[in-house]
């Protein structure tokens, strides 16, 4: 009777298994996934596994830098879509005696980056696992005037990461080494009017964006050949001459040779009445030459949906400048982000569905020759 009962109920677990495997998750779902999993320059692995794991109806690889690429239809144009896998961050530079983490940045997105450390939870993803810390915030009432007005000017030498160890070599035995990536705490705030708030909200959206366009294109019969990309050290300058780069872009561009390219990422948003806003569409983003045959496309699939469509120009991409030219025509097609480069980004989901729908729409009809 227990063997009988015991079977019954492995039964039933792989029922369920298999239904959850097969049952497509909601793009909310994706996004809270997205964000949970640290993924700074140079530490894509976690996030670029699950994203494997999801793409359950492509053809998908991971090449060696950690980009993933997912292959749909065939035939025709080929056209990529492309959105970054890494975020902004820090790495372990020393460890103190008494077991403080010192740290240095790698890519940032502006100088004033390391002011957000001060006071706040990080993580370090270290070989042994996440590691949990606290950048240290000193009483401001028992600092000297000349500590206080050091701290208006932070500095990654003032910055101090506890995490609850006495000795340095407590913290080897916790598993930090030097170069282990460090990221703010990823918290996720769910605000009023479908507007979410968190830490790289715009660059993990669009990663959970390209993982439910997936999801339809596996389903979808196309008249040509799509690939979706997932770019590892997309926040990584290419030690190149020309327009700046990413060597994620190039990389991509030399593993996949598309003839069209779009790349979509976060785009900041309400900073004055001239550019994007949030909540008004997706932003629609021309490299310095080339990307009108695309233009065009986009702009037609947007007025069919009866989608608005925002367009900014001279706004710079290293990503696109990555792909543009050289035979390929790209463009980006981007997430207006509130707050952006901050740990409280903003974007508002009806962008999002607003910019799947137009990805979808243009991908199925195979306008694009």
């Amino acid at each position: 009777m227990k063997t009988y009962a015991r079977w019954i109920w492995s039964a039933a677990l792989l029922l369920a298994f298999c239904a959850s495997a097969a049952t497509p998750k909601d793009i909310k779902d994706l996004i809270r996934e997205a964000v949970s999993i640290p993924s700074a320059l140079g530490n894509e692995d976690a996030l670029g596994t699950k994203i494997l794991s999801n793409l359950i109806k492509a053809s998908a690889v991971r090449d060696n830098l950690g980009s993933i690429y997912a292959r749909f239809g065939s035939g025709g144009t080929k056209i990529a879509v492309l959105a970054p896998l890494d975020e902004y961050g820090w790495f372990v530079s020393g460890v103190t005696p008494d077991g403080y983490l010192r740290l240095d940045r790698s890519a940032q997105p502006h100088p004033n980056f390391d002011n957000y450390l001060l006071g706040h939870p990080v993580v370090i993803s270290s070989q042994k696992g996440l590691l949990y810390g606290v950048v240290s915030q000193p009483a401001m009432h028992l600092l000297s005037r000349e500590r206080r007005e050091e701290l208006r000017t932070l500095t990654l030498d003032s910055i101090y990461v506890d995490i609850g160890v006495t000795s340095e070599e407590d913290a080897r035995r916790k598993g930090i080494e030097y170069l282990d990536p460090v990221t703010l705490w990823p918290e996720l705030s769910v605000l009023a009017n479908d507007r979410w708030a968190g830490l790289s909200l715009g660059q993990k959206t669009s990663c959970a964006l390209l993982e439910s366009l997936a999801e339809d294109l596996g389903q979808a019969g196309l008249s040509q050949e799509v690939v979706l990309a997932w770019l590892a050290q997309s926040r990584y300058p290419a030690r190149a001459g020309g327009a700046r780069s990413s060597t994620g872009a190039l990389r991509a561009k030399r593993t996949i040779q598309p003839k069209l390219a779009i790349v979509v990422d976060g785009v900041p948003a309400d900073r004055g009445e001239k550019g994007p806003a949030i909540g008004k569409g997706p932003v629609l983003i021309l490299p310095k030459e080339g990307g009108l045959k695309l233009k065009a496309a986009v702009e037609a699939i947007a007025l069919e949906a009866k989608i608005s469509l925002q367009v900014q120009a001279g706004a710079e991409s290293p990503i696109l400048n990555g792909l543009s030219g050289d035979g390929t025509e790209a463009v980006m097609l981007g997430l207006p982000v509130k707050f952006a480069h901050t740990p409280s980004e903003v974007v508002d989901l009806k962008d999002v569905l607003a910019l799947k729908t137009v990805l979808f729409k243009l991908l199925q009809s195979g306008r694009v020759k």
